[in-house]
């Protein structure tokens, strides 16, 4: 029976390899050109004739955004918007990326001081705490500062239920790893 299934399983490879070769090398599967924007073609017909000095005409394929009106001495002053404008939103966001950056810092050496410090402040301007981040940190100054089987039991509850935290290798590392 064995050689039976041998037969089979090689004569599906073969027919699987001869389909993946005829998807692959027919001569129809050409990847289409891209075809030219719209706007490309517009300021490819827009660019001075060929008696014009060359820095116009460079100016003009470089200048993509304001074309250059024939005989004018200057481009048109545009102002451009930023795409993506920094709100509050944004730089609270950037604040608490510096704060969690910096605690993992003083994690990495093992300040328990400037972990304390910098939760502190961490608690006073993000005490929503949607990442469950003040306890994590929390418990991993505990597990520095004292480590005993409460400040353990704490780490290892935490790391049981808090499987999405980006602070469970840091609890693994400093609370339950070290002896």
């Amino acid at each position: 029976m064995a050689p039976k299934i041998r037969r089979l399983a090689g004569s599906a490879f073969v027919a699987v390899a001869a389909l993946l070769g005829f998807l692959t090398f027919r001569p129809s599967a050409k990847v289409p050109e891209p075809e030219p924007m719209p706007s490309e073609a517009k300021q490819l017909d827009a660019l001075p004739p060929s008696g014009a000095p060359a820095a116009e005409a460079e100016f003009a394929l470089a200048s993509k955004v304001v074309p250059i009106a024939a005989g004018s001495e200057s481009p048109p002053v545009v102002e451009l918007r930023h795409p993506h404008p920094i709100t509050p939103q944004h730089e609270r966001i950037y604040r608490e990326n510096q704060l969690t950056f910096s605690l993992d810092g003083a994690v990495d050496v093992e300040d328990v001081a400037g972990i304390r410090r910098l939760l502190a402040i961490y608690r006073q301007e993000f005490p929503e705490d949607s990442q469950v981040l003040q306890q994590g940190y929390e418990i991993i100054a505990n597990c520095l500062e004292r480590p005993g089987a409460a400040n353990r039991a704490a780490a290892q509850r935490f790391y049981d239920t808090e499987i999405a935290s980006a602070l469970r290798r840091h609890v693994r590392r400093h609370c339950l790893e070290k002896p």
